[in-house]
């Protein structure tokens, strides 16, 4: 607990998450009449959201932590440039991204997801290939994000929709031969995520990844899971016997994922209330988990576009040629629908807004640009700058 701009922020983390909930819960009870308190609490699971959420919270603003999706939400946000700055040119004249995600548990399955909806971009293509000794490794993803998955999006072009391929390896382990010769069979990648629940195994991979890209002569950006932060400390700039560097990028250490600057008041969360407060109240961004969550994804893409020189990007709405709004409106529905089917959401098999049912997660737009009417297309390019 502790003052901060006139704020009394409560901090609630402990491994056990279902204690946290227990705390989190007290706190609320206690505080939720006093003004301006905040409660950051560490848990996961539906279960543990839906209790919070059930909670009359009255003035308290509470916010759950995922660790998982924070570190790569930071990533994305504070590292992203570099997936589309390595990007290999094609024929066709885009930029193709090539990704390897290494074990498909927490890390990896959100890492999957949300490489499909960030590196939605003008001229540039995302190919996703992940591994994981589970032989239900697909048919989890599957269950997760079925539309996403599916034969109709996944690796077909479709005019005003998302574009990005995504293979799933099941019952492949990474101390066979048919891992290597997969590996070897993936042309120019550029990007590779070791996640496979264990540090020790995780930095073994890293480096052995690292021997097979020198082989293939890719030199794609290798990161891999390292929770104890004295071992990513001692692994920085890590080199072999002769002095050759493996550029490792080991991330996702306790020391990062619980720094203050992480949790409390970070840049990106204002980028996200900024983006929401375009068409909500500030108390829906904290209430409601699809809108944080939303917003979150699109602040980071806003960086993103701006990185990678979309015009208009920098712009206001007001600022924006009707070029420059079409275009930016089309990128944005595209990123949208990924990132919605990748949090589960289907077409609610209709246009009329009465389908849309969030149980259900089944959403009225999701449709191709072209179909969208034009009130909801305007919707699109207000995700420009302030």
């Amino acid at each position: 607990m502790r003052k901060r701009r006139k704020s009394l922020n409560f901090i609630v983390m402990n491994e056990n998450e279902n204690t946290n909930v227990m705390v989190a819960m007290h706190l609320i009870a206690k505080y939720k009449n006093q003004d301006n308190v905040h409660l950051h609490a560490f848990y996961t699971g539906l279960s543990r959201e839906l209790q919070i959420a059930a909670a009359d919270k009255g003035k308290m603003r509470v916010r759950r932590i995922d660790d998982t999706r924070s570190v790569i939400h930071h990533i994305l946000y504070t590292e992203g440039t570099k997936f589309f700055e390595s990007a290999v040119p094609q024929e066709n004249g885009k930029k193709r991204i090539t990704a390897v995600i290494v074990g498909m548990g927490t890390y990896g399955m959100a890492m999957l997801k949300a490489l499909a909806w960030y590196c939605q971009m003008d001229g540039y293509e995302i190919n996703i290939h992940a591994f994981d000794k589970d032989k239900m490794a697909y048919d989890k993803l599957c269950v997760q994000a079925p539309e996403l998955m599916s034969e109709k999006y996944n690796g077909v072009y479709v005019e005003g929709e998302g574009a990005y391929s995504i293979s799933v390896y099941p019952e492949t382990d990474v101390d066979t031969k048919s891992f290597a010769d997969k590996i070897y069979a993936i042309d120019d990648i550029t990007y590779a995520i070791v996640a496979l629940g264990n540090d020790e195994k995780n930095i073994e991979t890293a480096a052995y990844l690292r021997m097979l890209f020198e082989r293939k002569k890719d030199k794609p950006v290798i990161q891999a899971i390292v929770r104890d932060s004295d071992k990513k400390n001692a692994l920085k700039d890590v080199t072999n016997y002769a002095g050759q560097r493996y550029d490792i990028d080991f991330i996702g250490d306790l020391e990062a994922v619980y720094c203050e600057d992480v949790i409390i008041d970070t840049e990106l969360e204002k980028d996200a209330l900024s983006r929401h407060l375009k068409w909500g109240k500030e108390n829906e961004f904290w209430d409601y988990e699809y809108n944080y969550r939303s917003s979150i994804a699109a602040a980071i893409h806003l960086r993103a576009k701006q990185a990678c020189g979309i015009p208009g990007a920098n712009k206001t709405t007001d600022q924006l040629t009707t070029e420059e709004r079409d275009n930016l409106e089309a990128i944005e529905h595209k990123r949208w629908n990924v990132y919605m089917r990748s949090e589960g959401y289907v077409y609610s098999g209709s246009r009329d807004r009465s389908s849309r049912n969030h149980l259900a997660k089944t959403h009225c737009d999701l449709v191709d640009f072209d179909s969208l009417s034009e009130e909801d297309k305007r919707k699109d390019s207000k995700v420009g700058a302030k």
